[in-house]
C-alpha cells in the first residue's frame, strides 16, 4: 500500500486577491477618515508649509541669489520663484514648485486666509540664505486656524499649537 503524499498548504491567487482587496477597501475607508479631521488636515498642511519656506531658504543659500514664496491672491496656494518671477523647479523635479491646495486631494479645502510680512505680500529669502522679513501666514479649514510666524534673518518657523 502506497503512502498519500501530504499536502503542503499554499497560497492561492485568490487569497492573495482578497487580502489585497481587504487592505485597498480599509484604506479606501481610513485615509479619508483621517485627513477629514480638520486637525490633521491643517497640521500636515502647515507642516508642508514650512518644509517649502525652509526648502526654499536652502536653494537661496544654495544659488546665491534671492528667492521668494508667493501666495496666490484667492488663498489656494502659494509657488516658489525667483526674484524677477521666474518658477523654481518643484521639489521633486516635475515642473514647477506650486501648492495648489484644490488640486491636492489631502489638502481640498485647506486656504490661505491671511498673509503679513514686514516687506510686503510675499516671503523673500536673500542671496545668503537669510529672511529679509518676519511675517505670519494663517491657514483655515472648516472654521480651524493655524499660524506659521516666520522669524527675519532666521528664517525660524514657529508654529502655534
Amino acid at each position: 500500500m502506497s503512502a498519500s503524499p501530504r499536502k503542503t498548504p499554499r497560497f492561492t491567487l485568490l487569497g492573495l486577491v482578497l487580502v489585497l482587496v481587504g487592505i485597498a477597501a480599509t484604506s479606501a475607508v481610513v485615509v479619508p477618515w483621517w485627513f477629514g479631521r480638520a486637525e490633521v488636515t491643517l497640521e500636515a498642511a502647515a507642516q508642508l508649509l514650512a518644509e517649502d519656506l525652509h526648502d526654499v531658504q536652502n536653494r537661496a543659500a544654495l544659488r546665491g541669489e534671492r528667492l521668494e514664496v508667493r501666495f496666490a491672491p484667492d488663498g489656494t496656494g502659494y509657488r516658489a520663484a525667483t526674484a524677477v518671477g521666474e518658477d523654481l523647479e518643484s521639489p521633486m523635479g516635475n515642473g514647477p514648485f506650486v501648492r495648489h491646495y484644490p488640486r491636492d486631494a489631502v489638502f481640498r479645502g485647506v486656504i490661505v486666509t491671511r498673509t503679513q510680512f514686514e516687506g510686503g505680500d510675499r516671503l523673500a529669502f536673500g542671496r545668503a540664505g537669510e529672511c529679509l522679513w518676519a511675517g505670519e501666514i494663517e491657514l483655515g479649514f472648516e472654521g480651524r486656524r493655524k499660524v506659521l510666524r516666520i522669524d527675519a534673518d532666521t528664517g525660524a518657523v514657529h508654529l502655534e499649537r
